[in-house]
């Protein structure tokens, strides 16, 4: 149906080990238009978590990656995706630990649909901790679909889901094709004196 409201909840940390893995680049517009279809968009999210700057040592591999990480995150708010972050705590093994993020994610698609904000969830991520979510959501009324990829796949999600949408499936369609480096072939004359400039 035209009219059908949809509303995406995209685990990012379940997102990122299959994707990781399979060694491929998002294009998270695609994804979010991909798993639309013909529908009414409401919002898609993302939930994550990364460090506090605090936890982090300047000019480091890890600092580079906070960075990167905050850029990315930046990048997907301007395509319109709501981002929502929870915070890594640092252990005093110096090891992170991801907490909060599931909560949120449960916490936002089940308020939602009390609010009847959509009436299609759909769930980006393999965790089978949704499961009750999932169930409690569909008590309500609504319908709930479930996108991930095989590798971090959970068949008691896919069980309790009204759709399952395997995403290695459909790669084509939002996968970030890396372009080659172009380089120039350089003639023998101008290797010959870029040695003399040496």
């Amino acid at each position: 149906m035209i009219d059908e409201r949809v509303a995406l909840f995209i685990d990012g940390s379940n997102i990122f080990h299959a994707i990781r893995y399979l060694n491929i680049k998002i294009d998270y517009q695609k994804l979010v238009e991909f798993l639309t279809e013909s529908r009414r968009l409401i919002r898609a999210y993302f939930y994550g978590a990364i460090p506090q700057e605090k936890d982090v040592k300047k000019n480091t591999p890890e600092w580079e990656s906070l960075m990167r990480q905050r850029r990315f995150l930046e990048e997907l708010s301007l395509l319109g995706i709501k981002v929502k972050m929870a915070h890594l705590r640092k252990l005093p093994s110096g090891e992170y630990v991801e907490k909060e993020v599931d909560i949120m994610l449960a916490t936002d698609m089940l308020s939602m649909a009390y609010m009847n904000a959509y009436d299609t969830a759909v769930l980006v991520s393999g965790d089978s901790d949704f499961s009750y979510t999932v169930e409690e959501v569909q008590r309500i009324g609504k319908r709930v679909e479930n996108a991930s990829f095989k590798r971090t796949s959970s068949y008691q999600l896919r069980k309790v889901c009204d759709r399952f949408i395997l995403l290695d499936d459909y790669l084509d369609r939002f996968v970030v094709e890396e372009k080659p480096i172009i380089t120039q072939e350089v003639s023998f004359w101008e290797k010959i004196a870029k040695l003399w400039k040496r």
